[in-house]
């Protein structure tokens, strides 16, 4: 399989989790409706008594200040299809991808978001409750042009607990990913793209099949399009002008982990 990946895409931290202040509401169920905002896909908002189709049903999120964003992650959910509401107003500039109960939203940049509302009437299966699994309101950073290449690695952390009678209790504590991208690139723009990144200076968010998923030959994570992930930088970065030519373009290995 191919290791040189077109598109790799980034976003700026997710600014909607609810201990960044404000409240969340919804419909039914209002007393998880935060779970939606809490940072964990694997918990988050299910309807009550709102399973029957063409029944709408909706989160909501007051922010407690105007946030900014350009893109919005609506993660594990069995959504049909939805209605978005910023600011108490339906919205419709903007365009969804998805697949598998995953969908991003772009939409044009906006710095006066401070309420959000997602409306859905109908499931992917009909007669289920309404489910949202995370909701993420971000800004994106960019996308890599040219291709770049992608090495992967999954680390599975186990406590190894030493019992009286000499066997051993063996327990899961966890796992994440180390992603490794050799970089190189004529075009200014990735260029700029990996310096802005560097310079955050704060964790971000990188989508690997950067909306499509069928360059991949095997679609298993991390190269799924519902794969997103939270890193940060580790370790130096290692730029390198070819002969110290600038036309010659940039080279580059930088070191990603996955972060909390």
């Amino acid at each position: 399989m191919n290791k040189f990946f077109n598109g790799i895409k980034f976003f700026e931290d997710n600014v909607a989790q609810i201990n960044l202040g404000g409240t969340a509401t919804a419909s039914s169920a209002a007393d998880d409706a935060a779970e939606a905002f809490n940072g964990s896909r694997a918990f988050g908002w299910e309807s009550y008594g709102e399973a029957e189709d063409g029944q709408t049903a909706y989160l909501e999120r007051d922010f407690g200040t105007v946030l900014y964003g350009d893109t919005l992650i609506i993660a594990n959910h069995n959504l049909r299809s939805f209605n978005l509401k910023i600011n108490g107003e339906y919205f419709s500039q903007y365009s969804v991808q998805t697949q598998r109960g995953f969908s991003l939203v772009s939409f044009p940049y906006r710095e006066d978001i401070r309420t959000l509302r997602i409306e859905a009437a109908a499931t992917l299966e009909p007669g289920e409750e309404k489910r949202i699994g995370e909701v993420m309101l971000l800004r994106a950073a960019g996308q890599f042009e040219q291709p770049q290449e992608l090495k992967n690695t999954l680390t599975r952390e186990q406590g190894d607990l030493k019992l009286q009678n000499g066997k051993h209790f063996i327990f899961n504590c966890g796992r994440a990913w180390t992603f490794s991208i050799d970089v190189f690139s004529l075009s200014q723009a990735d260029i700029e793209l990996l310096q802005k990144l560097q310079e955050l200076g704060t964790p971000f968010y990188i989508w690997p099949c950067g909306g499509d998923e069928s360059q991949f030959e095997y679609h298993f994570e991390p190269f799924r399009f519902c794969d997103f992930y939270k890193v940060s930088f580790s370790g130096n970065a290692k730029p390198n002008l070819k002969d110290n030519m600038y036309w010659s373009g940039l080279r580059d290995s930088i070191k990603l982990v996955e972060v909390e």
